[in-house]
């Protein structure tokens, strides 16, 4: 099922309405844009279950804002009404049944795992921001990743918020951690290790 979002009231609506889903953003003025929409239409056919909604970021501008989506195309997965994963740029129809595949359902103790809000604040020269969201994958969580080499007012956003330029930095529902501090990450997400 392929529907395309009318505006934001109707995405509200969406929201609230569906537990699992994917949303995609794409632009009718972007060739990437129309040939991942194309692949999305195959991937929907394919995947009739799965609820797909789609946003011409170009006539409806208010939504991707929202999520921090600022090229063309993306793809966000909300589980449990909220972002779960993050997919930018021209994905195969594979890759996205992939995604479906690995999505979490529990933490690795078993147990329900609450929902946060992780972004985590890379550089791509950095060993350590690899191996924090690494270590995040393998336990199931969900993040969002920002670049500070590419967003100059995100670093800056970071230093005043935690006085820190290094990375990573993870930002768990407005609590940063600073490098990849397992133990902090553990406490605030509540991952137990064996």
């Amino acid at each position: 099922m392929l529907e395309f979002i009318k505006d934001t009231q109707h995405f509200e609506e969406v929201k609230n309405k569906e537990e699992f889903f994917m949303l995609m953003f794409y632009s009718n003025s972007s060739q990437k844009s129309l040939e991942a929409l194309e692949v999305m239409k195959k991937f929907s056919e394919d995947n009739p279950k799965v609820p797909v909604y789609v946003v011409n970021a170009s006539e409806i501008r208010d939504i991707h804002p929202q999520y921090g989506i600022k090229v063309v195309p993306s793809v966000i997965l909300f589980k449990d009404k909220e972002p779960w994963q993050f997919v930018f740029g021209l994905q195969s129809k594979e890759y996205y049944e992939k995604l479906l595949v690995v999505a979490p359902s529990k933490a690795s103790d078993g147990k329900g795992l609450k929902a946060h809000r992780v972004t985590i604040y890379t550089t791509p020269s950095c060993p350590w921001c690899n191996a924090t969201k690494a270590y995040l994958r393998q336990h199931n969580i969900p993040f969002r990743e920002i670049d500070v080499s590419k967003n100059p007012s995100a670093a800056a956003e970071l230093v005043r918020r935690s006085g820190q330029r290094g990375v990573p930095q993870t930002d768990i529902d407005g609590t940063i951690v600073v490098g990849f501090d397992k133990a902090k990450l553990n406490r605030l997400l509540g991952i137990t290790e064996q």
